[in-house]
C-alpha cells in the first residue's frame, strides 16, 4: 500500500505536470530605423525639383530673349522693307514716259487710238481699268490738241494702298480757229481788199498738278486709279524756330581789335586767293577762289574759350563780275599760334 500510493501520487503529480502549458518565449520583434533613409530621399527629391525649376526658368528667358531678338530683327525687316517699298529714281523713269502718253493728245483717230492702247499698258490690270468703254479712254467730241511742254515731280504722299506722285506740268492747248486774212488781189483797180478764211491754231498754256496713284511691286509699278489734275499749291510755311541765348558774356578785351584785323586779313584772302595761300592761316585750307570779292566784316560777337576765341561773324561779299551782293555767317574757331592768331575750324551758320 505503501508503495504503490506513493507511485500513484508520483503519477499523478507527472500527470499534473504534463498538463501545465509552458508559454513559449515569443521573439521581439525590433523595428530598424528609416527615417535618415526618408529624409534623405525627400531632400533629394525637392533639390531636383529646385534644381528643374531654375533651369526651365532660364531655359524659358533664354528662349524669349531669343524670340524678342527675332522678332526685333523681322520687325526692322519689316520697317526697312516698308521704308523702302518704292524706289523713287524708277517710279519717276516710269511715270515720265506715261505721263508723256496721258497728256499729249492728237486729235486724229489713229493718235487717239494709239494713246488708248497705250495707256492701258501703264494701268494696273483690273478689269474696269482695262474695259475699251472707261472714260479714261473715251475722247469723243474733241476740238483740239494738248500738247506737254514740261513736267516735274512736285510732291509724293503715301495712301494706304498706293503711293500718290503729283507732276508740276504744263502743256500747251491748240484749239483750231477760224480766221479772216486779207490776200493779195490780182486786180490792180480794186480798192476792196481780198479776204479768205484760213484755220489756225490759238494756243493757250496750263500749268497743273496731274495727280498719279501708283502701285509697286518690287521694281515694277502700275497706275491704280484714273489720274486727276488739281491746283498748284504753295509749299511756303510759316516755320518758327525757337533761337538760342547766350548767356555768356562777349569778349572785349585788349585782343578784340587784333583778332578783327585777322580777320579782314583772312576774309580778304580767303574771297580772292586759291586755297593753297591760306595754309598757314588755317588747319583745313578753302577758299572762294576769286569768285568773289571781301567787301565788309559787318558783325563780330567774340568769345574767349580754354584754346582761344570762337567768333560768329556777318561778312559782305560781291560777285566778282556782277557786283551781286552775297551775305554770309560764320562761324570761326580761332587760336594762338606762335605770336599769331590761326583758324583751327569754319563753318556756316
Amino acid at each position: 500500500m505503501g508503495k504503490s500510493g506513493g507511485r500513484s501520487i508520483i503519477e499523478r503529480l507527472k500527470h499534473r505536470f504534463k498538463r501545465i502549458k509552458v508559454p513559449t518565449k515569443q521573439r521581439s520583434m525590433i523595428r530598424k530605423d528609416h527615417s535618415k533613409r526618408t529624409a534623405t530621399a525627400v531632400w533629394s527629391l525637392l533639390g531636383s525639383i529646385v534644381v528643374l525649376s531654375i533651369l526651365t526658368i532660364l531655359l524659358s528667358i533664354n528662349t524669349r530673349s531669343a524670340l524678342n531678338e527675332t522678332n526685333a530683327h523681322l520687325s526692322d525687316e519689316g520697317n526697312e522693307e516698308e521704308t523702302q517699298s518704292i524706289s523713287l529714281p524708277a517710279a519717276e523713269q516710269y511715270l515720265s514716259g506715261f505721263i508723256d502718253v496721258f497728256i499729249n493728245v492728237q486729235n486724229t483717230h489713229k493718235a487717239i487710238e494709239e494713246r488708248r492702247q497705250a495707256l492701258k499698258g501703264y494701268m494696273i490690270q483690273s478689269e474696269t481699268l482695262q474695259e475699251d468703254k472707261h472714260p479714261l479712254y473715251q475722247l469723243s467730241d474733241l476740238q483740239g490738241n494738248r500738247l506737254l511742254e514740261s513736267h516735274s515731280l512736285f510732291n509724293v504722299k503715301e495712301k494706304e494702298e498706293e503711293t500718290l506722285f503729283q507732276y508740276k506740268v504744263t502743256f500747251t492747248n491748240q484749239v483750231p480757229k477760224e480766221k479772216e486774212v486779207e490776200v493779195e488781189s490780182d486786180d490792180d483797180d480794186d480798192d476792196e481788199p481780198e479776204t479768205e478764211v484760213v484755220i489756225e491754231n490759238e494756243e493757250t498754256k496750263q500749268t497743273l498738278l496731274l495727280n498719279i496713284p501708283l502701285k509697286a511691286d518690287g521694281n515694277t509699278f502700275a497706275v491704280a486709279a484714273t489720274p486727276y489734275f488739281s491746283e498748284v499749291y504753295s509749299l511756303n510755311g510759316t516755320i518758327e524756330v525757337e533761337e538760342e541765348k547766350s548767356h555768356i558774356e562777349p569778349y572785349a578785351g585788349e585782343e578784340q581789335q587784333a583778332i578783327q584785323e585777322f580777320l579782314n586779313s583772312f576774309f580778304e584772302r580767303y574771297a580772292s586767293e586759291p586755297k593753297e595761300e591760306l595754309a598757314y592761316m588755317m588747319k583745313e585750307p578753302e577758299s572762294l577762289n576769286g569768285a568773289f570779292s571781301f567787301e565788309e566784316m559787318q558783325d563780330m560777337q567774340l568769345i574767349e574759350t580754354n584754346e582761344g576765341f570762337k567768333a560768329e561773324v556777318s561778312v559782305l561779299f560781291r560777285g566778282k563780275d556782277t557786283n551781286i551782293p552775297q551775305p554770309a555767317f560764320i562761324e570761326l574757331e580761332i587760336n594762338r599760334h606762335e605770336g599769331n592768331y590761326y583758324i583751327e575750324s569754319m563753318k556756316y551758320l
